[in-house]
């Protein structure tokens, strides 16, 4: 069994372990990137299906568009063609183990599907949530993941520079999010890691702004927040660039972000409060008078998916753990006026944290002349 083989058995053994200690004996697995954290199958239009307790059954099923890719990218799973409806299909197979309390995903099972599972599971059948089993294992990346993760954020800062060399004032956002998209790609990006955001002056005090025709002026912001998605894999990263000169107003505003930034990367370690990084940002912010204009939380975990565990924000429940790579991105938004985010990812370690890539955020290295 191959390097990849070993690390999806190793994924799903600690999931069976947990929900067998839990009460469950048989689980329903349906989210995309789930479905690949256990097996390797990165296709479309399968569900996974496996029995905890007895002899344990792991079956991934799908149909026949898809037959072969699965058979040769999850082979630790017995493939089956389901018939009739794959979560019908998946039913009559805990009918037929007689399996009593199954752990499923409700957040990523619409109700017709839970209808069908549940109808054809027969009587006397318990489901429960397991997403939060799931989604603990998968906030704690395996050396296997990081290298992938610091794969794709290589990816993307290369591809930052290089493109940054090429932007000029005039150039409008499109111009510039598809400029840097094309570098990431050439640099073996299988896609970007979601909807680039360029956003130019006024624009930039919207958080998600979408690219459009603006163009670039003199003197004035361009925030651009993006990532790159590497072995399905991604990362996530911001700068805000200027320009020409930076006016002096903007770049205290500029410097205050950057020292919350840092003030909340010292505070990452392993049984940190999720919430504690964030209130080390707000305080710098604070002490400069800008807190109220920092309005999303910090940061959130990033690996399969650009958005997962752990949260970090006033609100974020649990401590960080040795293995968590979270963003830590504080941002300062004026309405009407324009915005400011710096943004890196991290992987937390048991006596602190290391910042992923090297790509530079002083005020300097972010000017377009």
């Amino acid at each position: 069994m191959g390097k990849g083989c070993e690390e999806y058995a190793r994924r799903t053994s600690a999931l069976e372990d947990l929900l067998r200690g839990d009460g469950f004996d048989a689980a329903v697995v349906s989210r995309r990137q789930d479905v690949h954290y256990l097996s390797g199958y990165s296709g479309s239009d399968a569900i996974l299906v496996f029995a905890v307790s007895g002899n344990p059954k792991r079956f991934l099923l799908t149909d026949p568009r898809y037959r072969e890719e699965a058979e040769r990218s999850a082979p630790g799973w017995e493939t089956a063609i389901w018939k009739n409806g794959m979560f019908a299909f998946a039913g009559a197979l805990l009918r037929k183990w007689r399996s009593r309390r199954v752990g499923f995903s409700p957040a990523a099972t619409s109700v017709l599907s839970y209808r069908a599972l549940r109808a054809n599971a027969g009587a006397g059948k318990e489901f429960g949530d397991g997403d939060g089993r799931l989604a603990s294992l998968r906030a704690v990346k395996s050396e296997f993941e990081i290298a992938c993760v610091e794969k794709a954020v290589a990816c993307a800062h290369s591809a930052f520079l290089a493109a940054k060399r090429r932007w000029k004032t005039g150039m409008t956002e499109r111009e510039i999010r598809n400029d840097l998209e094309w570098e990431m790609r050439r640099r073996g990006a299988e896609d970007a890691a979601f909807e680039t955001i360029v956003a130019a002056g006024a624009n930039a005090s919207l958080p998600h702004a979408h690219a459009g025709g603006r163009p670039i002026a003199p003197g004035r912001m361009l925030l651009i927040d993006f990532g790159a998605r590497v072995g399905c894999y991604n990362s996530d990263a911001t700068r805000t660039l200027w320009a020409g000169d930076v006016p002096r107003r903007w770049r205290q505003r500029y410097q205050a972000v950057l020292a919350a930034q840092c003030a909340a990367l010292a505070k990452l370690s392993a049984g940190t409060s999720c919430s504690l990084p964030e209130a080390a940002a707000r305080g710098v912010l604070a002490a400069a008078g800008l807190e109220e204009y920092f309005t999303h939380s910090l940061g959130h975990g990033v690996g399969l998916e650009v958005h997962e565990e752990p949260r970090l924000g006033s609100g974020g429940g649990g401590r960080l753990a040795a293995g968590n790579i979270v963003t830590v991105e504080p941002g300062l938004y004026f309405p009407g006026a324009g915005g400011i985010r710096i943004e890196d990812m991290a992987l937390v370690t048991g006596d602190g944290a290391r910042v992923l890539g090297s790509l530079p955020k002083d005020v300097e290295s972010m000017l377009i002349r």
